[in-house]
């Protein structure tokens, strides 16, 4: 008799696992990866200059990722956890800079896809549009 409710039991157990394991997850990461832009006859401290104050007041958060590296790394925290970054990388390109841009976004909590945060993020660079390079895409 001990053994039919064992039986019975690790079925149930099974067939519990197997339907939560098909529920949808509670969260999504969505990532991009941005068009990149070129600024012609700026020096790369403009670049790290308007990255800072793009993460500033986008994200309320700039920070270098090693002194003079090009590199600037931006994080939202929403109720203790962080819900976005922003990273926007400088790179030297014949006379001026290039500027790429990448973001990805926890949804939920957050309320914004990370397409969107790119777009603030770009927005606030204010870099010049006429020389955007193709190459941007979209990771999901």
């Amino acid at each position: 008799m001990m053994s039919r409710y064992r039986g019975a039991l690790l079925i149930g157990a099974f067939a519990l696992n197997v339907g939560l394991a098909s529920l949808p997850a509670s969260a999504a990461l969505d990532v991009v990866v941005a068009q990149q832009s070129v600024v012609p006859n700026k020096p790369i401290s403009d670049c790290s200059t308007r990255a800072k104050n793009a993460l500033s007041s986008v994200m309320h958060d700039a920070t270098e990722a090693g002194t003079g590296s090009g590199h600037w790394v931006g994080v939202q925290q929403i109720e203790g956890s962080i819900a976005a970054s922003g990273v926007i990388e400088c790179h030297p390109d014949a006379g001026g800079y290039r500027a790429g841009f990448t973001c990805a976004v926890q949804v939920p909590p957050n309320p914004d896809s990370a397409s969107a945060l790119c777009t603030k993020l770009t927005t606030a660079f204010n870099a010049a549009t006429a020389g955007a390079v193709p190459g941007g895409g979209r990771w999901r």
